[in-house]
């Protein structure tokens, strides 16, 4: 099985050659990955390191992130897709087990769990699977994804019915995606750890301006439930569920917010 792997960049050097390693590793007698490098400008040779790794790279202004994967994801020609930021990495053997259960399951997207590392690379907690029982009211309410975007591979065909990600949002387009995947159908659950994003201060999904809220507002409205206590007591399940399923996720988050 082809699986292909968009990873969109900018001056993203640091982290990029573990990102590019991570997922070339993953070449089995099962899987055969294509890693395509959507780079938005960068000054500082990930270009060329990409390109001396034999990755896909294309190279162009975009219209943010979401727009960057769009067009590797377009580009592509795996049967399934997944998205890697540059400062991210797969962990051993996770194309292998997202082959296998899509082989056994007929189901047109997946996910599974992952792991915080810090900016070093050390591990600061594993994040669980996301559970089957999710709706589309239910994530909405939460506030945040769940259903983490390095560790959900989707169909080519499901992702070209959804028109891939909604490049109007700047940090959520992957908390709208998903929940238009769930919308659409129910997803394949992969009970392992597939990735590992590190928490170095600069992610995106770590800034709190009003645009991030904004988002968040409209995606709440637009997805979940009218009524205020309906969300209210979703959104306390599945953050109840989050919390005890994940204990050092849930540790760590609480220590870094603290320290903050």
């Amino acid at each position: 099985m082809l699986i292909s792997v968009v990873t969109p960049t900018l001056n993203g050097i640091r982290y990029l050659p573990d990102c590019i390693e991570s997922v070339q590793s993953q070449k089995s007698s099962n899987v055969e990955v294509e890693h395509i490098i959507v780079d938005g400008g960068s000054t500082d040779r990930s270009v060329e390191f990409a390109r001396s790794r034999g990755c896909t790279v294309m190279v162009g202004e975009d219209d943010g992130i979401f727009d960057a994967i769009n067009k590797g994801s377009f580009s592509s020609n795996g049967v399934l897709l997944g998205f890697l930021g540059a400062d991210d990495i797969l962990l051993p053997g996770a194309l292998d087990a997202v082959a296998v259960h899509h082989q056994r399951n007929d189901r047109r997207w997946l996910s599974g769990g992952g792991r915080w590392l810090d900016g070093d690379g050390r591990p600061r907690g594993d994040i669980a699977a996301p559970p089957t029982w999710i709706t589309v009211p239910m994530l909405a309410s939460l506030g945040w994804n769940c259903i983490s975007h390095p560790a959900t591979y989707v169909h080519r065909d499901l992702f070209e019915e959804l028109g891939g990600f909604d490049k109007r949002y700047r940090y959520f387009g992957d908390y709208d995606f998903v929940l238009r995947a769930l919308a659409r159908e129910p997803f394949c659950r992969v009970n392992r750890k597939l990735f590992g994003t590190r928490r170095h201060g600069a992610n995106a999904s770590m800034q709190q301006t009003p645009i991030h809220w904004g988002e968040t507002r409209e995606i709440m409205q637009r997805y979940g439930p009218s009524s205020p206590s309906k969300r209210l007591l979703y959104r306390y399940r599945l953050k109840a569920w989050a919390n005890a399923a994940s204990p050092g996720w849930f540790l760590h988050k609480r220590i870094d917010r603290f320290r903050s």
